[in-house]
């Protein structure tokens, strides 16, 4: 062996023998310590409150929740949405593996009867381990920079955010030093390879100061006790017993793994709704315990505040507040909720509505699912809104005064104004569109909705795409007076009971003519009959007008001529967006029509805002804040164009209201893509 490598091992694996045999058996015990101290407090701290919450089965599916885990923790597929935090957190994520990775190789080598340098895996984890570390520290400068030099607004942070920087620092740094002082035993004749399996150590040795090789044993046995050792058992340890914000490196991967497969856009039904006593959630225990995950996982990040259209206009709802608010209540009041041994008497629950979430925080969703969609593991405020809407709506008979006629509506008349249904077809006289009790033998069911059923503006849109399956000689039909309102805003309102009611008509209706397929121009129509309606029983094929007119663009049935030269720019609607995932379709179709420029605004797809209809939100009056169909109206006029192209009837009235407010309706002109496509088929 070479003279410079004989005499760097030799010393290297004096030290080996003196100091990481020794500290390989006391880190084994520890860990194993360490181990059974995470388990007992896990089950404390964690499981415990959880259990409070009442059952919900997330263990389906396995392979399918592997698979998102896998992408989300190891390839952290949601976090790349933001580019600087997410890389960031890829590089302190990644660096952290890399780093326990080669430090468990190298210091439990000798209980693994691996041999001592320059066995090839020994060289291989001082390698990783130095990568993981140079990454840890880059990753940690940027998360340092973003949260105290740059400090955007949605992020609040706590002295504990301060220590585990610096904790981590220290220990990066002593690792660093240990590991240099150890070459330098080496006299400082450092094979010529060190710096490809230790760059950063190798370096540092070339500064230290060459001690007497027994005083520098002693020091580094010392050093790595004292300075190393003994503060990182003590950050572990802190991470294990104390409530920090690292304990999102194991509760944000469980809840990853265990999301809801269920599609985005359906909520839970009430469980056993006729025998049910309560509805929805009163006191925090009613959550399901999945729920009372999410409210742990939460690590404050704020990217679901920096979306929320609510909170962006300046109304009472923070979707991290709400969260943030619910855990903290679900920590203090949890011990008194915690079942004990022997009988003590235990402070009356705390009512959430009121007294943790104010009403006016609980009534600004729109229900748009953003808060869901940006949250890199998960975590939806949306679902919890609407089981407290719930319980102050079916159990105390509490909501804004101008709903009271709205479900009233719905009840009696199946619709939310209130019209009678006799009147519900009559946009349809004109074309010869025939009923199903006309003609049941059809292939689809058309399903316009209420809008388009009672609102002049809409029943414009009902009619160009009338014309375009006519034109095509698609075989449709209506159900006219019997078609109901599909339940949408009944349930995303709170009101349970109105919905089931609608929901069980219409899947009534659809039985007696046997419908298999629906065809819906409205998002919230197509969500609910697609996502929700199988809840009670109905399976359906349901396709919205969008995805059905593309069809129909690819099989050449419809031919387009030259029109007018028009800049659009298209509003992505929350139910077909973020709900379902349609955004190309739309698009399509406008890139298909003669003439048409499509410019996007800055949020499209699925950081698109808006409109301000969603959940309800509708039929009630705007008390605080800013109107946010006026916001969305000046994102889509910064673009200068002559058309705002929609697919959804709710943002067609929201937004044509946005540009009135600014006094641009005349200038520009809100369209259904039907509408538009039906104009250039001439």
């Amino acid at each position: 062996m070479n003279p410079i490598y004989q005499n760097f091992w030799e010393r290297q694996n004096a030290y080996l023998l003196n100091v990481i045999y020794p500290v390989s058996m006391g880190s084994l015990l520890l860990l194993i310590g360490l181990a059974v101290l995470f388990v007992y407090t896990f089950r404390q701290q964690h499981r415990r409150l959880w259990r409070l919450g009442k059952e919900e089965d997330c263990s389906d599916r396995i392979p399918e929740r592997l698979k998102t885990f896998f992408s989300v923790a190891f390839g952290h597929a949601r976090f790349w949405r933001e580019g600087y935090p997410g890389m960031m957190h890829f590089l302190i994520f990644w660096g952290t593996l890399l780093l326990f990775l080669g430090k468990g190789i190298r210091i439990f080598s000798p209980l693994t009867g691996l041999t001592a340098p320059p066995h090839s895996l020994y060289l291989f984890a001082s390698s990783i381990a130095e990568i993981g570390g140079g990454l840890m520290l880059i990753g940690g400068v940027m998360a340092v920079i973003r949260r105290f030099i740059l400090k955007p607004p949605r992020l609040d942070s706590k002295p504990d955010d301060r220590l585990k920087y610096l904790w981590a620092f220290v220990l990066l740094l002593t690792g660093y030093l240990v590991k240099s002082y150890r070459f330098a035993l080496g006299g400082g004749s450092l094979p010529p390879d060190a710096f490809l399996w230790a760059p950063i150590s190798s370096t540092l040795s070339r500064m230290m100061l060459i001690l007497p090789s027994e005083p520098l044993n002693e020091l580094l046995v010392w050093h790595r006790i004292l300075i190393h050792a003994i503060p990182a058992i003590a950050f572990f340890g802190y991470i294990v017993m104390s409530r920090s914000s690292l304990e999102h490196i194991y509760l944000s991967a469980l809840n990853v793994f265990y999301r809801s497969l269920k599609p985005k856009g359906a909520i839970r039904p009430i469980p056993n709704f006729e025998e049910a006593e309560t509805y929805g959630v009163t006191e925090i225990k009613e959550f399901t315990w999945k729920q009372l995950l999410d409210l742990e996982a939460c690590t404050r990040c704020g990217r679901c505040q920096d979306n929320c259209p609510a909170h962006l206009s300046e109304k009472p709802l923070n979707p991290k507040k709400v969260i943030q608010d619910l855990k903290a209540h679900l920590l203090t009041q949890g011990g008194t909720l915690l079942p004990v041994e022997e009988p003590t008497e235990k402070s009356e629950p705390t009512p959430l509505v009121g007294e943790v979430i104010s009403e006016d925080t609980l009534w600004s969703c729109t229900a748009c699912l953003n808060c869901y969609e940006q949250c890199p593991v998960f975590i939806s405020g949306f679902d919890k809104i609407i089981d407290m809407r719930r319980s102050v709506v079916l159990m105390e008979s509490r909501f804004p005064n101008e709903l009271k006629e709205v479900f009233r509506a719905m009840e009696r008349k199946s619709n939310p104004w209130g019209v009678e249904k006799n009147q519900r077809a009559d946009w349809a006289q004109t074309l010869g569109v025939k009923t199903l009790a006309e003609n049941p033998d059809v292939e689809w069911l058309y399903f316009p909705g209420c809008f388009k059923g009672f609102d002049d503006r809409n029943k414009k849109v009902a009619m160009a795409v009338v014309k375009i399956l006519q034109r095509t000689g698609t075989s449709f039909g209506i159900l006219g007076p019997e078609e109901g309102c599909c339940g949408d805003p009944a349930r995303r309102m709170g009101h349970e009971y109105i919905y089931s009611m609608l929901v069980e008509k219409n899947i009534e209706t659809f039985e007696k003519y046997k419908i298999k397929k629906i065809l819906t121009t409205c998002p919230h129509c197509y969500n609910t009959l697609k996502n929700e309606y199988s809840q009670f029983g109905g399976n359906y094929e349901v396709i919205h007008q969008t995805e059905f007119l593309k069809s129909l663009l690819e099989q050449k049935k419809i031919t387009l001529k030259n029109g007018t030269p028009l800049t659009v720019t298209y509003h992505d609607s929350c139910y077909l967006g973020r709900y379902n995932q349609i955004y190309q379709p739309q698009r399509d179709i406008l890139k298909a029509i003669p003439g048409v420029t499509l410019k996007e605004m800055e949020r499209s797809f699925e950081k698109s805002f808006c409109c301000g209809g969603g959940g309800g939100r509708m039929w009630m009056e705007e008390h605080q804040g800013k109107r946010i169909n006026e916001m969305r109206a000046d994102q889509a006029l910064a673009l200068d164009p002559n058309v705002i192209a929609t697919a959804c009837p709710y943002c067609l009235t929201m937004l044509e209201d946005g540009l009135k407010a600014r006094g641009k309706e005349e200038s520009v002109k809100v369209y259904d893509l039907a509408e538009l496509l039906e104009k250039s088929m001439g």
